[in-house]
């Protein structure tokens, strides 16, 4: 603009000595260039102008990234939270538990353990009732009872996380591992072409029934009233599985089990989502 100006006085002062198309002439240029400047001034305002809003977008855009990697992170807590922490606390102490189970079973205690299970199931099938079952659940059948809640749990914990799959969107591969773990536990518990064990789609039934309202896991006392009531619907999901105890369950059994539970639990340990944590998705063909 500045030359514009320049031009415009010189113009100003040489116009007296020119004549009229001349004048004229020196007037044209100065339009033009004037008009060429405002061109390029426009232009460099422009692409400024799309600069900065091509850096605010940029802006914007990195922003939205980072609160969706804070909301995943937040969800995959969430789902860990819910699903996996009870899942591994069951799965490992069923897995030491089935570790004790192999030990009783191959010491002098063994038949007294398994006539344990043998009175809750004569008690839950009404064969012969316990008057004292509510203390007895607490007291001396603790073991056995507990044997068949840390059970129910864990399939309770394995059926929602099949039912309801929460990781296969927001990690697909890490759910895809899980679920074919899942598989061989439920597999473990059943042998001999599927006439010895719990079978898989009792497991589901058991884990059914185990659970809540709330989508939690029925207590300990609950179990026990379930065991002790009169409902036939109620009870009946526990035979198959007291059975399992009192007279299916070999020594082998119970380590093999115990194996299978234990890969579990390192496979949560070492493969479960943390928040912040890039994961490649699973192509889909």
């Amino acid at each position: 603009m500045r030359c514009v100006q320049d031009f415009a006085m010189l113009f100003a002062l040489s116009s007296g000595g020119l004549n009229f198309q001349e004048s004229a002439l020196l007037a044209l240029i100065g339009g033009v260039l004037s008009l060429l400047l405002a061109i390029v001034s426009a232009l460099i305002a422009y692409f400024t102008a799309r600069a900065n809003f091509k850096r605010e977008v940029q802006r914007i855009r990195e922003q939205i990234s980072i609160q969706k990697e804070v909301e995943r992170g937040e969800q995959i807590t969430a789902l860990k939270q819910k699903y996996l922490a009870p899942l591994r606390y069951y799965a490992q102490i069923l897995a030491r538990r089935f570790d004790e189970l192999k030990n009783k079973f191959t010491s002098p205690e063994e038949q007294r353990v398994r006539n344990w299970f043998k009175e809750i199931k004569d008690h839950v099938a009404q064969d012969a009732r316990r008057n004292d079952f509510a203390l007895w659940c607490c007291y001396e059948g603790v073991f056995s009872v507990s044997t068949i809640y840390y059970t129910c749990c864990y399939f309770q914990c394995a059926r929602a996380l099949m039912a309801q799959v929460p990781f296969r969107e927001i990690v697909p591969p890490f759910s895809v591992g899980l679920e074919k773990q899942l598989a061989k536990v439920a597999q473990a518990f059943v042998w001999d072409n599927g006439e010895t064990g719990i079978w898989p789609p009792l497991q589901e039934v058991i884990g059914d029934a185990f659970t809540t309202a709330q989508g939690s896991r029925m207590s300990y006392a609950e179990m026990c009233r379930d065991q002790d009531g009169g409902d036939a619907f109620r009870r009946s999901p526990y035979i198959r599985a007291l059975d399992f105890y009192w007279w299916q369950v070999k020594p082998q059994n119970a380590a093999d089990i115990a194996g299978i539970l234990n890969e579990l639990v390192q496979f949560l340990d070492t493969h479960a989502p943390q928040a912040g944590e890039k994961i490649e998705p699973i192509l889909r063909t």
